[in-house]
């Protein structure tokens, strides 16, 4: 696979999209708001200007997305598939592995990287990389550069999902002066933010509540209160009938203990196979802690995988964060 390792700007893709007819979407496993809509925006706007287009992910598509129009269209790989493209697009994945074995479908076709994450690796034959709060935001640039008429309600109502989850609902610090511009133009097209928020933050099932319940029984905090971390063994998932699903924005809760700069989530996925949360509050990078072992994200968002039982993998987190935090 050819790399350039440089970023591109905004008119690179543009010639791309202009010059090419059967594309590829996807984006990183364990798909998440900016994710879904994403790579729906995408396909939205490339079916609108005439092209072929098709979506496959390495995963399921969580249902609490399920009401962004045409997720039903989003293919789930299987060693099976055969599309024909030209140009893959990889949306929101900050290096190659993470959109996992979507990558066996690739042979020599073009593969345009778009992406917010500070330490992507610019893997793309074309790469378009910035800070903004969503990769949602470089979407909506490339829409408006290349051709503003096509937005409309199922577009704008795609990239405002991705904003509203990627900025905690505007919440965070990755919250941009632009991205209250864009959500602002967003509403000109009768989205509905009261419903998309519903659907993404108040959906709650009865199973995933009663996880949350035995979840929150495991809270632990170090002796500064600075740190606070749960955690969610295998065991816990079958006890109550949840899924994986059930467990998403779990880490927000120690995040909002009083006094907590960094919050931590462990997720037995299975035996020896630990995924790790981290979130921060002001000050703490929590992508250098992710760093340490092989994972990667932003600095008030990041997490790793890490293959060892549930408890040592706390035990190395936990002490990582700490040996970070007395650095400031």
């Amino acid at each position: 696979m050819k790399k350039m390792n440089k970023n591109n700007d905004l008119d690179s893709i543009i010639n791309i999209i202009e010059n090419n007819d059967r594309f590829l979407v996807t984006s990183h496993v364990n798909p998440d708001g900016d994710n879904i809509g994403s790579i729906l925006a995408l396909k939205i706007f490339l079916e609108q200007l005439g092209k072929k287009v098709e979506v496959v992910l390495d995963d399921e598509v969580p249902d609490c997305f399920s009401f962004l129009s045409y997720s039903q269209d989003i293919k789930e790989y299987n060693p099976e598939l055969e599309i024909d493209f030209d140009v893959l697009f990889t949306l929101d994945s900050g290096d190659w592995e993470r959109i996992s074995d979507v990558a066996d479908l690739v042979d020599k076709q073009v593969i345009v990287n778009i992406d917010h994450h500070a330490d992507n690796t610019l893997y793309g034959d074309y790469n378009l990389v910035t800070d903004a709060a969503a990769t949602a935001e470089l979407i909506y640039q490339l829409i408006i550069e290349l051709d503003k008429s096509k937005l409309n309600q199922d577009l704008a109502t795609a990239i405002a999902t991705a904003l509203i989850t990627d900025t905690g609902s505007f919440r965070y610090s990755n919250t941009r002066p632009e991205t209250h511009q864009i959500m602002a133009d967003l509403l000109d097209f009768d989205v509905d933010v009261n419903y998309i928020t519903r659907q993404i933050f108040e959906n709650n099932t009865y199973q995933s509540l009663m996880l949350k319940a035995k979840v929150l029984e495991t809270l632990e905090v170090d002796e500064t209160a600075k740190i606070a971390w749960v955690k969610i063994p295998e065991h816990f998932l079958e006890e109550v009938g949840a899924t994986w699903e059930d467990a998403e924005g779990i880490v927000g809760y120690p995040r909002s203990l009083q006094g907590v700069e960094v919050a931590v989530l462990f997720k037995e996925y299975r035996p020896q196979e630990i995924k790790v949360s981290l979130r921060s509050n002001e000050y703490f990078a929590v992508d250098k802690v992710a760093h340490q072992f092989d994972g990667g994200g932003h600095a008030k968002a990041a997490g790793c995988l890490l293959e060892c039982g549930l408890e040592e993998a706390e035990e190395k987190v936990i002490e990582a964060v700490k040996e970070e935090i007395r650095k400031y």
